[in-house]
């Protein structure tokens, strides 16, 4: 019985992926099976975490705090796991099995969840915006690494560094309904740069020719963080995002509902292939 009820929360968790993450989920699919479906409870575990940074309409009143008390719910789920599975939530309990046999660490899913927090707080500026984006998309492709069993310290900072720059690119490919999604992942200082206020709305970077220079800067940052071919290709599995990240670090925003070209995914597939 208790095989049957893991078995459905794992399935719960990979269609979350599936539907909420799709590279990310792509990606995954070229673990081995253990790794695989821990790894779909993590990027179920992010989306989760990306919906508390969502503002409403109403959040131009009530601020940030709807957002709060649901990244603090999360943080509870982590500093003690038996709430997770008290509560009956799918992911809840995927992460309290994952923290239990010791697969994942809490202090990691901590650093996960203070990045978002950080993020709905509103970062100040672009030191604030790296140190965010290494401890979230970053630190999601670190655990993966660990999930694959890889221990060496320096590859699996590359591995964190490789999870940004996908962070980053997916970042520009989206960047227009994000905006006008209510989120903001990007530091005020951003908003300086482009002749607004600190506390303007994100939506405000998409009229004249404000977003062309958002998107050079972006592409820029994430260019730095991407590790060089060679620690790439010896990340293995860990590092598939990288292909896209290349990729994406080279193009504009696409438009709304947009899915990835063939040529992406044939790239997926090849590195995978190869890494396997």
């Amino acid at each position: 019985m208790q095989k049957d009820a893991l078995q459905t929360t794992e399935k719960a968790c990979e269609e979350i992926a599936r539907l909420c993450d799709p590279d990310r989920f792509f990606c995954a699919m070229f673990l081995p099976p253990a790794a695989r479906e821990a790894a779909f409870s993590l990027i179920a575990l992010n989306c989760e975490l990306v919906k508390a940074l969502v503002l409403p309409v109403s959040g131009q009143v009530t601020g940030p705090m709807a957002g709060l008390i649901r990244l603090q719910w999360w943080r509870d789920v982590v500093e003690e796991p038996q709430r997770g599975r008290l509560a009956r939530h799918d992911v809840a309990i995927a992460i309290a099995d994952l923290l239990e046999s010791g697969r994942v660490s809490s202090s990691s899913l901590l650093t996960l969840i203070d990045a978002r927090e950080a993020e709905l707080s509103r970062l100040p500026d672009w030191q604030a915006w790296r140190e965010a984006m290494l401890d979230s998309a970053g630190e999601m492709q670190r655990m993966i690494g660990s999930l694959l069993g890889e221990q060496d310290e320096a590859l699996l900072f590359a591995m964190k560094r490789a999870g940004t720059a996908f962070g980053v690119g997916v970042l520009i490919r989206h960047l227009p309904q994000v905006l006008l999604s209510g989120r903001f992942p990007l530091p005020e200082e951003c908003l300086m740069e482009a002749g607004l206020s600190h506390d303007a709305d994100g939506a405000s970077l998409l009229d004249g020719n404000r977003l062309a220079g958002v998107v050079q800067r972006l592409r820029a940052e994430g260019v730095a963080f991407l590790p060089d071919r060679q620690t790439i290709r010896k990340g293995g599995l860990a590092m598939l995002p990288a292909t896209l990240a290349v990729r994406d670090l080279r193009r504009d925003p696409v438009g709304v509902n947009a899915t990835r070209g063939l040529g992406d995914r044939c790239a997926v597939i090849w590195a995978g292939i190869r890494r396997r």
